[in-house]
């Protein structure tokens, strides 16, 4: 009976197979990397980036052959997989291009400023730059310095040790990449237990193929990582098991993916926060009656400490804790009353005397188009319908009106209806089931209400684990009783959702080929003698300068070329005097 007894707890147990062993050797890259850049931060270290990138990769393969449990062959195998992913996808990353507003301006300077060696923590990045000639300068005037120096800092941390690492800027964008790769890892190995491996393959998939991630994976953009975190931390919550001891691995991934999350934007901190505090509610209610609960109270509590001190008080050092000493508010300056207001001049005129409902409806059910502020008005429209505008609106990587897709609005018609269905017959069925169900739809919710501007698609990518989950659930039901009409509403809603994702395929393989021409233009430039160029338009992309210099590109920047003697070459941005020589 005892024999009996331990080997289903030893069944219960939370186990790690050879994808699962993957995902926790990456959450422990980005924690390394993280948290050994603040601390030699704090000791005023200079120049540790290569000894970080290397400790970080190493020590997660020290850990796993020293605790190995598989074979030596699968053992081998997870490795050559994870240092594919850390040591050459970085470098596939080289040959494509940020081209965006924000990717060009703040982020790749302060990826820059800190891959040269600017410490946030103790000087201020325009006393950096007055003594250090690698790095571009900030002009006078131009104010990206107020975001570089109080945004969170994660993505630009881990960004500028991959890019110390390739020697290229545009590498450190694989972070996207990695992180989807960890996405599907966790969700596929969670669905098996309720799913087929067919199913767990495909819904897997779609989570992935979030619009969000799809529309900004060759960016510098963090709201498509939002998503995938935002999932992954559910996911890894759902792995928890208040009532035993606390498994090591589980709350060391949490660790790591609330401090990305916390640390990549302000909003990560509240969208990481709420989905935390709703388990952590649902479990003292779950368990105020247990005798055990005063010992539970204590072990969730302790382990969301430990999380959120790590989070926000120690790699949160240079943004939360600074800008709180500096500025007596850690979340300037987006909040108080010194708050920069980012959103009035981004949204259509017309939003300005609306109320959040009003917008998201509006937004939801008008044409995809990234309309500003004095430019023109959303264009409502059928859902059923998609104009071919649409489609080129979507190499934005932050389209504003319509921001999920052209047929978004047209799946949520369908799958909101069905979702509600199949909730309610699966928790008729399986009441036990419930928890999975409403405590990612109240973190869900109340973190898009919370977020504020959630008419922007950008600010809500976890928005699109609804009609995902309406056809997780659909599926599910079928061992109920499968019907011909159930079959047939999820082959429809499935079919809906790829359509929506190929529009950003789609757009995503025309990138790629920009990107191969983009190349061949920086290889004619770098061969040009006595190369002059100047950017137009904005003059603060610093962005593009970076990927010239890592390229090795020698130029020379002539603010006074006509547009009559200038070519435009790498981007419409750059400007290129047309009477140069190529050896």
């Amino acid at each position: 009976m005892k024999i009996k007894r331990e080997k289903e707890k030893k069944n219960k147990e939370f186990k790690l197979n050879n994808s699962m062993l993957l995902f926790v050797m990456l959450a422990g890259y980005f924690l390394l990397v993280l948290s050994l850049f603040t601390a030699f931060e704090l000791l005023k270290l200079a120049n540790t980036l290569s000894l970080i990138q290397i400790l970080s990769i190493t020590i997660p393969i020290i850990v796993l052959l020293y605790k190995k449990s598989e074979k030596t062959k699968d053992i081998l195998i997870v490795i050559g997989i994870y240092l594919f992913i850390l040591l050459v996808v970085p470098f596939i990353y080289n040959k494509t291009y940020d081209l965006t507003v924000d990717g060009n301006s703040y982020h790749k300077t302060a990826i820059a400023f800190i891959k040269n060696g600017w410490n946030p923590m103790y000087e201020t990045s325009r006393k950096f730059q007055e003594n250090n000639d690698n790095v571009v300068k900030i002009e006078k005037g131009v104010k990206i310095d107020l975001w570089i120096e109080h945004y969170p800092k994660a993505t630009w941390i881990v960004a500028a040790t991959i890019y110390n690492m390739t020697g290229n800027i545009e590498s450190g964008k694989c972070i996207t990449l990695i992180l989807s790769i960890m996405l599907f890892i966790i969700n596929f190995n969670i669905l098996r237990k309720i799913l087929d491996k067919k199913w767990s393959y495909i819904i897997s998939s779609l989570v992935v193929l979030n619009p969000i991630v799809l529309a900004q994976f060759f960016t510098y953009y963090v709201d498509g990582i939002m998503g995938i975190l935002f999932l992954i931390e559910i996911l890894l919550l759902f792995l928890v098991n208040p009532k035993e001891k606390t498994n090591i691995w589980i709350w060391l991934c949490l660790v790591s993916i609330c401090t990305i999350f916390t640390n990549i934007k302000y909003t990560g901190l509240l969208c990481s926060g709420v989905i935390a505090a709703t388990f952590y509610f649902y479990w003292l209610i779950k368990y105020r009656k247990d005798k055990d609960f005063v010992t539970i109270f204590k072990r969730v509590t302790i382990n969301f400490i430990i999380v959120f001190v790590t989070a926000i008080f120690f790699v949160g050092l240079n943004s939360y804790v600074k800008n709180t000493i500096d500025h007596h508010n850690p979340l300037y300056p987006i909040i108080g009353k010194d708050k920069v207001d980012i959103i009035t001049t981004m949204q259509p005129k017309s939003f300005k005397n609306k109320n959040m409902v009003e917008k998201f409806v509006v937004s939801l059910f008008s044409k995809t188009e990234n309309v500003v502020y004095g430019d023109r008005e959303p264009q409502l429209k059928l859902p059923i319908k998609v104009y071919k505008s649409e489609i080129g609106e979507l190499y934005a990587p932050d389209v504003r009106i319509g921001g999920f897709g052209p047929l978004f609005a047209l799946i949520v018609i369908i799958t909101t209806p069905i979702l509600i269905y199949s909730v309610v017959k699966i928790i008729r069925k399986e009441k036990s089931f419930a928890p999975y169900i409403y405590l990612p739809a109240i973190a869900i919710i109340i973190s898009s209400i919370l977020v504020g501007e959630n008419w922007w698609a950008r600010y809500v990518p976890q928005l699109y684990l609804f009609p995902v989950g309406a056809i997780l659930s659909l599926v599910y039901i079928r061992k109920y009783n499968e019907t011909k009409v159930n079959k047939a509403i999820t082959i429809l809603s499935l079919l809906l959702l790829c359509l929506n994702t190929l529009a950003y395929a789609y757009i995503n393989v025309k990138q790629l080929e920009t990107f191969s021409q983009i190349s061949k233009d920086i290889k004619e430039m770098k061969n040009t003698k006595d190369l002059k160029l100047k950017l137009t338009g904005m003059h603060d992309l610093y962005g593009y300068y970076y990927t010239l210099n890592d390229n090795g590109v020698n130029y020379t920047i002539k603010e006074d070329i006509t547009t009559e003697n200038m070519r435009y070459k790498y981007s419409w941005r750059i400007g290129v005097e047309t009477n140069e020589k190529v050896h």
